[in-house]
């Protein structure tokens, strides 16, 4: 993972005389988060291990530059948004993937139809048919062109949506 080269010289920013990791003092490498990627690995280093090494955010963020890390902002390593340091083998990995899928909610998007009217229902062309959808829910609906009783016409799609049909 890292270049694991430790070197007897002092960090000139850490002011310390311990070994170092790429310019970063040893003790801080250890305590940060790792998270692997598809093709290295990023890093998260809290806000009071960084003050405890550098003087503020410009001589951490120019440390971990010469060491060979990149900022980057993404959701995809934790599922929250968050800033990391990733690791560039070589100057074209673009894709930081998670290890495994986030979350899904656990509430889906529900489309109520009706077949009879009702006046809290309007009637649309959805998927080629004439139904009456909850006024509610026809924006979560995609418009589409469909052909009805023999008629093109401007209707709606439910493509990829739940839809519960109500007596």
């Amino acid at each position: 993972m890292i270049n694991a080269t430790v070197q007897s010289k002092a960090s000139p920013l850490a002011g310390s005389k311990e070994p170092d990791v790429n310019g970063l003092p040893l003790s801080m490498v250890d305590q940060w988060q790792e998270y692997q990627t598809s093709r290295s690995f990023a890093v998260s280093v809290s806000t009071e291990l960084r003050r405890q090494y550098y003087p503020d955010d410009a001589a951490f963020g120019m440390a971990m530059r010469k060491a060979g890390y990149v900022p980057v902002r993404t959701r995809k390593l934790t599922g929250k948004d968050a800033r990391f340091w990733l690791y560039r083998v070589t100057g074209n990995d673009k894709r930081v993937v998670a290890e495994e899928a986030p979350q899904h909610k656990g509430c889906s998007v529900v489309v109520q139809t009706m077949t009879k009217p009702h006046p809290w229902f309007k009637r649309i062309a959805l998927d080629g048919k004439w139904q009456h959808v909850y006024a509610d829910h026809i924006h979560l609906l995609t418009k589409k062109r469909h052909r009805v009783d023999g008629v093109r016409m401007q209707g709606y799609t439910a493509d990829g949506l739940k839809v519960e049909v109500i007596a």
